[in-house]
């Protein structure tokens, strides 16, 4: 039995039927040409071959001395056959029916009687496409671990036939590199690990840097309300190429344009509907506290900054500023 970090406590004591905690992804994969029907079924059999679970896949909440939600127990024994499921799309197959069925799977609480992840194999796109569909408890993963663990399964040769399934992923060397010397709020961030004297170092850096937003200072809006358990995915694409070109334009880093999108979608909605408030919104952004060669995949290492989205400024380009 190990005890749990305070941080990753938080997001189990916090979770709620209103408020989950966990992290999703939705990855779209083309069969092979040669795939036949059971293509998919034969693929999810060929993964729970490989029964060996490293522990973060093995872990589920445990009672310390009395205490819910305060240490971890490892099952000796993980049925992936539950936790690795496959499902198809009713007619038509399309990008509709595709993201109502993921809806329903994230709108769902992960089991705290077996470790906290699933993976969702979604057959029936009229393309001929499957989906991957995977969602794990954030007191066990953040973002970016989770997305490293699935970039790590993936390859870049088209004749690959090894299969590579995360929660078996062979063990990666850190390798040695060259540290270029960073200052201002990215060095403080880039530089910290999820120790409170390195939380203090950050935050302290934003808050000589940039000006102080406070959470009370943002505005009621009619998206401060109550809110339920179910959860709608909604999915839109923008090429990488085209943003990258935004930011070199502006000067400006790529995190500031997704931001800018974000704040002028929020404006535009506010403004169908009478809504917008004079002040600008607040985000609260999180912030990963891992090195590029950070290789642990247990626990939590992130912080949050709060962010003024200009929602208030009709220019695009001096809101994006």
């Amino acid at each position: 039995m190990d005890l749990i970090a305070p941080l990753d406590a938080l997001f189990l004591l916090a979770e709620s039927r209103e408020h989950p905690m966990h992290v999703g992804s939705l990855q779209l994969f083309e069969p092979p040409e040669d795939a036949g029907p059971d293509y998919l079924r034969e693929l999810r059999e060929t993964l729970l071959a490989d029964n060996t679970v490293r522990p973060t896949f093995s872990r589920r909440p445990a009672t310390w001395l009395g205490a819910p939600q305060l240490a971890w127990t490892h099952d000796d024994e993980v049925d992936l056959d539950y936790h690795l499921q496959h499902s198809a799309l009713p007619a038509p197959g399309g990008m509709n029916q595709l993201l109502d069925h993921v809806s329903t799977l994230h709108s769902a609480l992960l089991d705290r009687h077996r470790p906290m992840w699933e993976m969702h194999f979604i057959e029936g796109l009229a393309d001929g496409r499957f989906a991957l569909y995977a969602k794990m408890h954030h007191a066990l993963i953040d973002g970016v671990s989770a997305q490293r663990i699935m970039q790590r399964t993936l390859t870049t040769d088209p004749f690959a036939t090894d299969v590579t399934v995360p929660w078996n992923l062979p063990r990666k060397e850190r390798t040695p590199r060259t540290v270029q010397p960073k200052t201002g709020l990215l060095g403080a961030l880039s530089s910290a690990s999820s120790s409170a004297a390195a939380l203090l170092k950050a935050t302290r850096t934003g808050l000589l840097e940039q000006q102080l937003t406070l959470p009370f200072e943002a505005p009621r809006t009619l998206l401060n309300v109550p809110i339920g358990g179910a959860r709608k995915c909604a999915v839109r694409s923008w090429s990488m190429d085209r943003l990258k070109q935004v930011k070199k334009a502006t000067g400006t880093t790529l995190n500031d344009v997704v931001l800018a999108m974000s704040a002028g979608a929020l404006r535009a909605y506010l403004l169908e509907h009478n809504a917008l408030p004079d002040k600008p919104l607040i985000a609260m952004v999180p912030v990963s506290l891992r090195d590029e060669d950070d290789l642990d995949t247990q626990g939590v290492k992130v912080a949050a900054l709060l962010c003024n989205l200009g929602t208030d400024i009709e220019d695009p380009a001096e809101r994006l500023r």
